[in-house]
């Protein structure tokens, strides 16, 4: 977020004795269509301004959202005419362009307060008239797509807009003008995943909560720790839902699939909290593919993955005993084709404990019991020690 204030202010004799400063904010680090998003404002007397004489001093501004904002100012008075008006905000363009953006997001806010959709369907309007001003070749043409399809976002959240298709195409094309290393680039691809996610919320389209995890792992590494857009980015709607969303696909063992499981275990670094789940998700189409194509590398990295994830839980866990079962299958399907005996003792020890967690009465006891016998089975032929 950025603010911008002029450098100076010139203050004719006959204006009010009050001083109104604004903060004003646009979330692009690159050029500011119009004077931004109202966030924050500040009345103080000219008196006090310049009593600080020439030393700097602190203004101190109400909290905006979670945060305490502050301008270091200093003061000086400068003589002149008194039938001389300056203009006082330098920065705000005086051409239609602005006017129709700030309107936009002043109607915009209104309708985030209100929900009165009357807001929302002028705030649409003032923004489709800024981006029919900006065509390709103008340079704000990525910002007038954005602040359109933010608006309309914001109204197909609420489920007052249907049309999500269109808004996420203008979010696609305001990325495609904004390619690394444009200083709006992680804006951009953030954008586009959140329409994606909304899409996927109330459609539940696979293919959009895939493209999302890939953006996802573009993003992150491009949103360094403590900034704004790293705080929503990595929070419970960004990537965790991304996360969460992708773990509840339908298994894939092909290659496509399997680099998707790949892309989502990547933003789940260790210590996250959808690690267990992420690793489990991707050894179970490992091990789909082990046994479509037989490849022993997929089974090694299957169980692999399985002992981190049964590390991760706690024995309360309530998915513990499906994560030692589906690891110890794997360790007994490495017996079978290598004949290492290490592994068969130790799938044998992990279908105990998944046993353990079954008690009489569990659903998925009978399995349990039906796999530790025929592991039990395999090592008294092995070996005929007639305890198995």
């Amino acid at each position: 977020m950025r603010c911008e204030s002029s450098s100076s202010v010139y203050r004719p004799s006959h204006v009010s004795p009050t001083l109104s400063i604004e903060i004003r904010a646009s979330y692009e680090a690159g050029r500011m269509l119009g004077s931004g998003e109202l966030i924050g404002k500040l009345e103080t007397s000219w008196d006090d301004l310049l009593d600080h004489g020439d030393e700097p001093f602190v203004l101190s501004f109400p909290p905006v959202r979670n945060g305490h904002p502050s301008l270091t100012l200093k003061a000086a008075i400068v003589h002149a005419c008194d039938d001389q008006d300056v203009a006082l905000s330098d920065f705000l363009v005086d051409c239609e362009i602005a006017r129709d953006t700030d309107a936009g997001h002043a109607q915009l806010a209104a309708y985030m307060t209100s929900k009165m959709v009357s807001h929302l369907n002028i705030a649409v309007q003032h923004f489709q008239s800024v981006l029919d001003q900006c065509p390709v070749s103008h340079p704000d043409h990525a910002t007038a797509l954005t602040n359109l399809a933010y608006a309309r976002l914001r109204g197909y959240a609420r489920n007052d807009l249907g049309d999500i298709d269109t808004t996420t195409s203008l979010f696609r094309e305001a990325l495609a003008w904004r390619p690394q290393p444009h200083p709006d680039h992680p804006l951009s691809l953030y954008n586009l995943t959140e329409a994606l996610t909304w899409r996927h919320n109330k459609k539940s389209t696979a293919a959009d909560i895939r493209e999302a995890a890939k953006l996802y792992h573009e993003l992150l590494p491009l949103c360094p720790e403590g900034t704004y857009l790293r705080s929503i980015a990595a929070g419970e709607n960004g990537v965790d839902y991304v996360i969460v969303g992708c773990n509840n696909l339908p298994e894939d063992a092909s290659d496509e699939g399997i680099h998707l499981r790949r892309v989502v275990l990547e933003l789940c670094p260790l210590g996250h909290q959808r690690r267990a789940r992420t690793l489990y998700a991707l050894l179970q189409s490992l091990y789909t593919r082990f046994r479509q194509c037989g490849s022993i590398d997929d089974l090694d990295e299957s169980i692999k993955l399985g002992r981190e994830a049964v590390s991760l839980l706690s024995d309360g866990h309530p998915e513990r005993d499906s994560y030692l079962n589906e690891l110890a299958v794997s360790l007994e399907y490495r017996f079978t084709h290598e004949g290492k005996p290490n592994d068969l003792d130790e799938a044998i020890s992990l279908y105990e404990e998944a046993l353990r967690l079954r008690p009489v009465g569990h659903k998925y006891r009978d399995t349990s019991l039906d796999n530790l016998g025929g592991a039990l089975i395999a090592r008294f032929k092995k070996r005929g020690d007639i305890d198995d």
